[in-house]
């Protein structure tokens, strides 16, 4: 009897995944928020400290507006890949909050997001999932989330314009907005018809274990 009422609970409780976009946000106002600094000794810096408003949140938001603090270094050379587009890889943190630092709706840690953008051009994309050439640690006071995971901020009106100076990416200014992406969990509400046959199912076994025991 123990043994099936475990399988019950099993059956009951088991908690598919699913994958969502659990937030999206973008700086508040028109003004370049988003800071590349060429160090001068072949590392970029990327810097992000600023207000921005939430688009999308899977739960549990207490604030439309937030605050987005991001920080970077540059872990290779930057490349020029068929001669148009420049890449370049960084590490660094992020973290998302409510402007009472009291919720930290998403924060986290990556070990080689990649940048990539048109040489020349004034749009970029920052980039960085979980698979083993791009770590990324992503956690969230509101929900639990599991992998697979996916983090990246997209540049745009970037001033000067994007390129390579030094073996690595320009000093520029940059408007952005970003997204996340993770696997939450899911608990689904089973239908009546479903619970009504495995209440039925798990009866007749209980039914028949019994008659088993009272023959012996």
């Amino acid at each position: 009897m123990r043994t099936l009422a475990a399988i019950a609970i099993l059956l009951l409780t088991a908690i598919p995944a699913k994958a969502d976009q659990i937030v999206g946000f973008g700086q508040l106002g028109s003004l370049n928020t988003f800071f590349a600094v060429n160090n001068g000794d072949g590392t970029t810096s990327l810097d992000v400290l600023t207000g921005v408003a939430i688009t999308n949140i899977i739960t549990g938001a207490t604030d439309p507006n937030a605050v987005f603090e991001f920080e970077a270094e540059s872990i290779d050379a930057a490349s020029l890949l068929a001669g148009v587009l420049v890449t370049q890889h960084f590490e660094g943190t992020f973290t998302l909050r409510n402007q009472a630092d009291t919720i930290n709706y998403l924060y986290g840690s990556f070990g080689g997001a990649l940048i990539l953008g048109g040489d020349g051009g004034t749009g970029a994309v920052l980039s960085a999932n979980t698979v083993n050439l791009d770590p990324l640690s992503m956690q969230s006071d509101l929900i639990a989330l599991f992998d697979p995971m996916s983090f990246s901020l997209s540049l745009s009106n970037l001033s000067p314009t994007l390129g390579i100076s030094g073996g690595t990416i320009n000093s520029f200014n940059a408007s952005f907005t970003g997204t996340a992406d993770a696997t939450i969990p899911e608990v689904p509400v089973p239908e009546p018809a479903s619970l009504f046959l495995l209440g039925t199912g798990l009866v007749g076994l209980a039914a028949s274990a019994k008659k088993r025991l009272f023959r012996k």
